[in-house]
């Protein structure tokens, strides 16, 4: 058996994901019933569907930055009509039914396909950090050797690393409404976003990244979402196989990050650069370390076709699609589908055999 043959099979599992969540868009939230794949690599090419914005919009800011991070976001719009093309249409053109829309990213994607509007290189408008600020690191003058972390805000506001206090002074808690100061006090360690404040271990010495507390969300947040990221929308639209389109959205993420010579860990959801719950349907249903090995999974066979391994599925089971899409309907209970993948290289043909058990679900 080959390294890629052997990968599958150390990573696939015997029964799919079959759980009902919650979808969660201004217009209105829905249930969804998400059933995973086959295989966590979706067994089709990336296609990207070029819509580039002109020079001349608003919404393209033009300037160029180096990309440290990927940010994931969904759109948070459950209508049925805005699609990925939709929404990609909606950048180009600089308005929708709501109005003039100036937010832009640089891809789309949907059931309907993946749309790129901004080039990579570019600023975009999507994390709600502002433009002010680069990716940036600052010397803590703490020493260590884990390269992970735990950063936390001392009693008198300065940030500790593994515990170890900083010379760095994390942001002010402070807020206004209508004219009026509603926080103003030294920011606590819970005020942090979920995915913590960027910390860099660098030659045995700690640094940590450009902060801001973000009064909107009332979280200290990370810059260098607009300047040093890719920003991603992925579609929640009711009628739609969410579960595909996170798929799709990893098979893209992987590849940036090959492009681009980013890690896992760069990956960002945009709560990371402004405190907001985006993307809000993957962080409620507990699905975004999920989303994460699927990444890695998308990731690694590209590392593998890169060596010229020809990877394939084989099915023939009226509930399962080329892609390895397992259709959303009732199965009978221990229902199983088998499969096989199969890989060549150097004319040598080698396939591996599967076998997916499907519970019956209500």
């Amino acid at each position: 058996m080959n390294k890629v043959l052997s990968f599958f099979k150390e990573n696939e599992s015997q029964y799919p994901i079959i759980k009902n969540i919650r979808v969660y868009g201004w217009e209105f939230e829905y249930d969804h019933l998400i059933v995973s794949s086959l295989s966590k690599y979706l067994f089709e090419d990336l296609d990207i569907i070029e819509n580039i914005a002109p020079e001349t919009n608003e919404n393209r800011d033009g300037r160029i930055r180096e990309k440290k991070y990927i940010t994931v976001h969904d759109t948070g719009d459950t209508d049925f009509r805005h699609t990925a093309k939709f929404w990609s249409e909606t950048v180009y053109k600089q308005g929708w039914e709501q109005g003039p829309y100036s937010a832009s990213f640089q891809y789309v994607t949907g059931n309907d396909g993946i749309y790129h509007n901004i080039p990579d290189n570019e600023i975009a408008y999507h994390a709600g950090d502002s433009t002010q600020f680069d990716y940036k690191l600052y010397d803590t003058n703490v020493t260590g050797e884990n390269e992970k972390p735990v950063v936390t805000i001392s009693e008198d506001g300065y940030y500790e690393v593994d515990g170890k206090k900083t010379i760095l002074l994390a942001p002010r808690a402070y807020k206004t409404w209508k004219e009026k100061v509603v926080i103003d006090r030294i920011a606590k360690t819970s005020d942090i976003n979920d995915q913590g404040v960027l910390c860099k271990l660098i030659d045995g010495k700690y640094y940590i990244g450009e902060t801001y507390y973000s009064s909107t969300y009332e979280k200290i947040s990370n810059r260098g979402g607009n300047n040093n990221s890719i920003g991603i929308e992925s579609c929640i639209t009711v009628g739609t196989d969410i579960y595909l389109t996170w798929q799709k959205t990893a098979k893209l993420v992987a590849k940036l990050l090959n492009d681009n010579n980013l890690s896992f860990d760069d990956i960002k959801q945009h709560h990371y650069f402004s405190g907001k719950n985006c993307p809000q349907t993957i962080r409620m249903n507990g699905f975004w370390e999920h989303f994460i090995d699927l990444v890695k999974m998308e990731y690694q066979v590209l590392q593998f076709k890169k060596e010229g391994y020809k990877i394939e599925l084989s099915v023939n089971d009226e509930r399962v699609k080329a892609n390895g899409r397992i259709l959303l309907r009732d199965f009978n209970k221990d229902d199983e589908i088998e499969y096989t993948i199969s890989t060549i290289k150097d004319g040598v043909k080698e396939e591996l055999k599967f076998k997916k058990v499907l519970k019956k679900f209500n």
